[in-house]
């Protein structure tokens, strides 16, 4: 084997392409494909931070929904409760007033009746004393006397 100089220009000129290629070519290519791959782990983390962010915001959706729940219900209970109170407070005072209309009815038909009593009364004793008059007017004759009781209460009786 004979070394020549075209093979010493030949092992030259490769190792100085090599020396380009590595310094042009491999090295640019290595860093394009180093910053891809450092963006894609990025994106990869970034993509499991926003599925965990998902996650908690969907738990905190769903407390706080179950929180909005129990309050509703709450709510809802208080507000059966106090249409309860306030059907029982109605139911009582309705009740309470027709009691009052009621004793005030009876009352004005007890004063009523006492007040047709007293008339009644009065006009009793207008006919009792007519009728003195009338006998102490009249002879004292029985069959005048009685003729006269007769006609007065039956003109008492007739005019009430």
């Amino acid at each position: 084997m004979s070394i020549d100089l075209t093979l010493v220009g030949q092992f030259i000129v490769f190792v100085t392409m090599l020396l380009l290629l590595k310094k042009m070519l491999y090295v640019p290519l290595n860093d394009a494909m180093e910053a891809r791959s450092k963006k894609i782990e990025e994106g990869l983390a970034a993509a499991d931070a926003g599925l965990e962010a998902k996650a908690e915001a969907e738990a905190a959706v769903e407390a706080q929904l179950a929180e909005a729940k129990a309050k509703a219900q709450e709510i809802i209970a208080a507000a059966e409760k106090r249409a309860a109170e306030v059907k029982e407070e109605s139911m009582v005072k309705a009740r309470n007033e027709a009691e009052a209309i009621i004793d005030a009815g009876k009352e004005e038909i007890f004063a009523e009746a006492n007040r047709a009593r007293q008339s009644l009364r009065e006009e009793v004793a207008d006919i009792a004393i007519l009728a003195a008059e009338k006998i102490v007017d009249a002879e004292l004759d029985a069959k005048k006397h009685a003729k006269l009781i007769e006609s007065v209460v039956e003109k008492g009786f007739n005019a009430a």
